[in-house]
């Protein structure tokens, strides 16, 4: 049964307030796309988590739609921390989130405890830290010290946690939801597989056929799947391999923007509310910047040494 939709219909349907949702996008395939049209439909009250958070959830706090922050950090890349994520925890602007850290190894364990079905997992690298000095809503659930039944020494225990929903980029799927991704994968595919439900964005559909020849990359089985939505360059300003690059003009431009309150909101006006959907985005980056500079992102394309599955 075909789940494809548009990227409207797929929030509108399957985002609902007061929601806990994994977001991908570990240093590449961010969802800018779903993250535009959460922020466009003004979605409120979210819980939100990944490792490895960068300029898509500062946008999110700064927009006002982020309640809590599972985190591990979050920052611009060599532009430091994220603004609206530091206004909104120094200065309360537009409100301040509550947030619960955890490291950027401990954070997927919970999430892989999840897609495993466990009800918590050890870790060892949070031991130590002063991140076992703070809690915040989590509370006494942030984390547990038992003496291990087998030798008697000290374990961190970390909760599994099963978002409502998880909301990806990959390179390709199937109209049901087959979902392949090549390249840096971070957490992606714990945290979509530990969540009850799964919104993909694709660059591009292919066939059940397609995605048969080449299993092992496949992340995400169509059975969680409520919605597949082909968005070409649905990750912009970040990168998907084989697709398109990063985009530091871009990127640079946001950290300008963001450095204050009355900038970002400009920001947003341009290129989150002034744009219907993503095809309308993409065709404002062309009239901005350019063609040349639109198809100077775009990969030379490859294809990697051929693999027989054959027996």
């Amino acid at each position: 049964m075909s789940k494809v939709m548009t990227m409207k219909e797929a929030i509108e349907r399957y985002v609902h307030d007061g929601d806990f949702i994994f977001i991908g996008g570990y240093i590449c395939r961010t969802p800018f796309s779903a993250i535009h049209e959460i922020i466009r439909q003004g979605k409120k009250d979210l819980t939100i988590t990944r490792s490895n958070a960068a300029d898509d959830f500062d946008m999110m706090i700064g927009a006002g739609v982020v309640k809590r922050f599972i985190s591990t950090f979050l920052s611009l890349g060599v532009y430091g921390l994220g603004r609206c994520f530091r206004r909104s925890l120094e200065k309360g602007i537009p409100h301040k989130i509550e947030i619960e850290e955890y490291t950027n190894l401990s954070l997927p364990m919970m999430l892989l405890a999840g897609a495993l079905g466990i009800p918590f997992i050890p870790v060892k690298d949070m031991v130590g830290s002063d991140l076992l000095n703070v809690r915040s809503f989590m509370g006494q659930n942030k984390y547990k010290l038992i003496d291990s039944p087998f030798d008697g020494s000290p374990v961190l225990l970390v909760p599994a946690l099963n978002p409502d929903l998880a909301i990806i980029h990959v390179q390709q799927a199937d109209e049901e939801g087959n979902a392949q991704v090549w390249g840096i994968e971070g957490d992606c595919k714990v945290g979509a597989n530990a969540s009850k439900k799964v919104i993909i964005s694709c660059e591009r559909l292919v066939s059940r056929e397609v995605i048969g020849k080449d299993p092992s990359r496949t992340i995400v089985a169509d059975f969680n799947v409520v919605a597949v939505v082909e968005e070409p360059f649905g990750a912009h300003p970040g990168y998907t391999p084989g697709f398109y690059d990063v985009d530091f003009a871009f990127g640079s431009m946001y950290q300008q923007a963001s450095n204050s309150v009355e900038g970002f909101k400009e920001f947003l006006e341009e290129w989150v509310y002034g744009v219907e959907d993503r095809t309308a985005y993409i065709q404002h980056y062309i009239e901005r910047f350019g063609y040349a500079q639109f198809k100077n992102l775009q990969a030379d394309f490859d294809y990697s040494f051929p693999v027989s599955y054959a027996y």
